[in-house]
């Protein structure tokens, strides 16, 4: 009897145990699946914190590709202060956990990379007129936007996290070349030539610099009227902007068996994978900063209806130190490249009447080939990307 009694209170208490253990380990599960839960919402709002900051940054790296700089008169200060409100105008557009972020000013930091594939490279603010990168920081925390409340992790006694992403965008300038690709596309580079110094002079307002055609960024028309940026006649011969004989001309990019037709196509498409072949897959500068081009001082009037074409839209164009030889036999000394667009084209009638009026203008261009230093490149960047 007692023995029967002994047996019952022994499996009594082992029920109980196992009953105990069962509701700990329940307790723990359940536990484990709440903190869970907090935690894939926390890596969910991280991710959406990084993509606002990535938008962000790249949002405010482009506004740094401001109008001041066209127009001979740059103004670092107001790059700046636009960059940075266009970080936080994109920011507020991209909702974080159902509310759109803040970003305060202090966590946008607009500085320059000289090598963006340098992870290790500080963001330098030595010199503003140099700048060319965006760094945005977007919060959930306590001094901006408010932490993100926490669910079931409160059994814990976690009440709340902080989540914070960051990115920089940058655009790349010290331009030394073009290289076509099935990803790229056709170039955005035309082969017409000009000479660095009345290019400087162009900059600079100096000589016959004038301004008679205004360009409309939201339409991309051009129209008769004055926007601010200087303008050049290109073409030898023409009226009051004549250029000196010898500063500009055209270049055979590709073969010097290039016929005038390869001349109107790459002025209205831009040149292709199949003409830099001719220079092994792509046109760039020398180890001593140069590259010569054959080519010709005239310009032919066959030409008006590619360049009619491609009016208004920013095209670049090489820069050359000197040229060499009559006519079609002429050699440039290429030294660079600047980004300009077309405003105006006559190429009919009385010689003094002829125009090829260009402005400065921004080329971005995903076939550029760039160095880590400046470069002699003049308004020609690859497209902002994000490099950190």
């Amino acid at each position: 009897m007692r023995s029967r009694k002994n047996g019952q209170s022994l499996r009594s208490r082992r029920r109980g145990a196992a009953i105990a253990m069962t509701a700990i380990s329940m307790t723990a599960v359940v536990g484990f699946a709440a903190l869970a839960i907090d935690v894939g919402m926390l890596y969910n709002v991280r991710t959406e914190l990084q993509r606002t900051a990535d938008a962000a940054a790249l949002a405010g790296a482009s506004k740094l590709l401001d109008q001041h700089a066209l127009m001979g008169t740059p103004d670092p200060a107001d790059d700046i202060a636009a960059a940075k409100l266009r970080a936080q105008e994109i920011a507020l557009l991209n909702p974080v956990y159902n509310d759109n972020p803040q970003v305060d000013g202090n966590d946008i930091q607009v500085g320059y990379l000289s090598n963006p594939e340098n992870l290790t490279e500080p963001i330098s603010l030595a010199n503003p007129a140099q700048y060319n990168t965006v760094r945005v920081t977007v919060r959930r925390d306590g001094t901006t936007n408010g932490p993100i409340q926490l669910l079931f992790a409160q059994i814990f006694g976690l009440t709340s996290a902080n989540v914070t992403a960051s990115a920089a965008a940058v655009f790349k300038d010290g331009v030394v070349g073009f290289k076509a690709t099935s990803q790229t596309g056709n170039t955005g580079l035309m082969p017409l030539t000009l000479h660095r110094d009345a290019w400087e002079d162009l900059l600079a307002w100096a000589g016959s610099a004038g301004d008679n055609y205004s360009y409309d960024p939201d339409t991309g028309t051009v129209t008769p009227g004055s926007d601010g940026i200087p303008e050049l006649n290109l073409y030898p011969g023409g009226g009051a902007s004549q250029l000196p004989p010898g500063n500009f001309g055209t270049v055979d990019i590709g073969s010097p068996n290039n016929s005038a037709q390869d001349l109107s196509r790459q002025i209205r498409y831009g040149v292709s994978e199949e003409d830099l072949a001719y220079f092994g897959g792509e046109l760039r500068l020398g180890p001593d900063g140069t590259l010569l081009l054959n080519g010709d001082t005239g310009l032919s009037a066959g030409i008006k209806d590619d360049l009619e074409a491609i009016k208004g839209k920013g095209r670049a164009i090489p820069l050359f130190s000197q040229v060499a030889g009559p006519g079609n036999n002429s050699m440039f000394t290429i030294i660079g490249f600047a980004g300009i667009r077309i405003m105006n084209v006559k190429l009919t009638g009385a010689a003094n009447k002829k125009q090829v009026i260009i402005q400065p203008a921004y080329v971005i261009d995903d076939s550029v080939i760039t160095e880590a230093t400046s470069g002699p490149s003049f308004f020609v960047y690859q497209p902002v990307r994000l490099c950190r």
